[in-house]
């Protein structure tokens, strides 16, 4: 038998438009599917300038377009997604009708395994941040040479080997006592609360603690868990002795590591920064030796010397010691005067031989002692000095050593030129 087929007339056929059919596909989505949840890998990952997150999730065989808008995200904007995290994400199955995408618009992105790890650590470290447990003011200083260090950590781990072998090289003489514990696994926050405990019950009642150390070695985000528990992070905070927190390595953080007075990266990084060096501490200690001997000897000098001088003036103000002055300068001026007299009267006997010698040379006898003879005018007594002067019959006196010849001049006769 012949078959056939019936073709409708045109005038019944409803025909879409591109925008009709994007706009009807987009209502039955939203409609008969709703909100819905799935889980996917994340990938494409790109942030617009707007804020709004657009990326693609996938699983083995299939692939999805995912946007969250800034306003309609309920995570915690420190939280970061990466590309290859597996998420949880909650939205609405729509179309994005200019280009026809089909698409999940997400309201809430939380990461699984690892991913929520980190989300719940960053919920915690923002909620303990805004209380102020991580503040600067509240950190007390860790001692400069501790006789006496706490370690909470397991007693078969690594870590505790570490920094039994830095304080034996650096500081052989610190007592190590262990609070042994469990560092990763569900009972960990409870046993590490009860090690801090029993650290904080032996400080106070058997030995003082100087430093208390908090530690294990590396692992993996889940292994680490144990040190981002509120309780212990809280318990850490109210310690009254000074924490070291050193947990996993140098790129792993925890919340104990922020509310501790200090972090540090290792175990064996925790051991150097809590003591100090053997052999740095020697040399400093001869150096500051020297250094203050140095300025005791500076200082003993300055101080013998101003006593001296105080000594001095107190000696120069004292009445006996005024009268000793006294007696010293009048002793300086008693042999002054007398040195002056002394070389006075030397000048005034000396003078006298001197006139004395003169008059004793010009006396008028002296010649005569001699073998000469003085003549003079009988009538004055006046030396004869030249034959102009004599007149004939004059008389005249010839004195003698031994007397006087009286005459008369019968003749003159000078001496021819």
């Amino acid at each position: 038998m012949l078959g056939y087929t019936v073709y409708p007339a045109m005038e019944s056929r409803h025909v879409f438009t591109v925008s009709e059919l994007n706009s009807t596909a987009r209502t039955v989505l939203e409609q008969q599917v709703g909100s819905v949840w799935v889980q996917g890998e994340v990938t494409d990952l790109s942030r617009a300038p707007s804020g709004h997150l657009y990326f693609t999730l996938k699983d083995e065989n299939s692939q999805i377009s995912a946007v969250r808008f800034k306003s309609r995200s309920s995570l915690l904007s420190s939280v970061s997604i990466e590309p290859g995290t597996v998420v949880l994400a909650q939205g609405t199955l729509t179309v994005y009708e200019p280009r026809g995408r089909y698409q999940l618009i997400v309201s809430i992105l939380q990461p699984l395994g690892a991913g929520a790890i980190q989300l719940a650590f960053e919920r915690l470290k923002q909620k303990l941040q805004e209380e102020g447990l991580f503040s600067p003011e509240t950190k007390a200083p860790l001692p400069a040479m501790p006789s006496t260090i706490g370690v909470i950590t397991s007693s078969k781990g690594a870590a505790l080997r570490d920094i039994h072998s830095v304080l034996e090289r650096r500081w052989p003489q610190v007592r190590l006592i262990l609070f042994p514990s469990a560092v990763q696994g569900a009972s960990a926050p409870q046993e590490l609360r009860a090690a801090l405990a029993r650290a904080v019950r032996f400080s106070q009642s058997t030995q003082p603690l100087d430093v208390l150390i908090l530690t294990r070695g590396g692992g993996s985000a889940e292994d680490l868990a144990a040190f981002n528990d509120e309780a212990l992070a809280r318990d850490v905070f109210d310690c009254p002795i000074p924490t070291i927190s050193a947990v996993g390595h140098e790129i792993d953080f925890s919340i104990s590591d922020f509310v501790a007075d200090r972090r540090a990266p290792t175990p064996s990084a925790a051991a150097e920064i809590v003591v100090p060096n053997r052999e740095d501490t020697l040399g400093n200690v001869a150096v500051n030796v020297h250094r203050i001997s140095r300025r005791i000897r500076s200082a003993w000098k300055a101080r013998s010397d101003e006593f001296r001088l105080r000594s001095e003036a107190c000696l120069m103000r004292s009445p006996a010691r005024r009268l000793e002055t006294y007696d010293q300068r009048l002793d300086v001026g008693l042999s002054a005067v007398l040195r002056n007299l002394s070389s006075a009267w030397k000048t005034r006997q000396d003078a006298v031989i001197h006139w004395g010698e003169i008059l004793r040379l010009s006396d008028p006898a002296l010649p005569l002692h001699r073998g000469y003879s003085v003549t003079v005018r009988q009538a004055d007594g006046m030396p004869i000095r030249s034959v102009a002067a004599l007149r004939i019959g004059e008389p005249i006196e010839t004195r003698l050593i031994d007397g006087i010849v009286l005459s008369h001049i019968e003749e003159v006769s000078p001496h021819e030129a």
